[in-house]
């Protein structure tokens, strides 16, 4: 329940800094974990959080990476 709180704040917040090119680090990580959490066997059913996910941020994480380039030390 409270993933339907904190996850439109959160992305909102990734979304934010990712545009500004602000702690992308930081950002990565984030978004690294909250996809872990949801990707989990033991949690309930996350389709619809990582539909949220993916309306809010996606468009933004393909330009920021695109933007990086290839030889940036957070593209694996």
């Amino acid at each position: 329940d409270c993933r339907e709180i904190l996850l439109p704040t959160m992305t909102d917040q990734l979304k934010y800094h990712l545009e500004r090119q602000e702690d992308l680090e930081a950002c990565c990580q984030l978004l690294s974990n909250i996809l872990e959490v949801l990707y989990k066997k033991d949690v309930r059913p996350t389709q619809r959080h990582v539909q949220i996910i993916m309306e809010n941020l996606l468009r933004t994480v393909n330009r920021t990476v695109i933007s990086m380039g290839r030889d940036s030390e957070l593209i694996v």
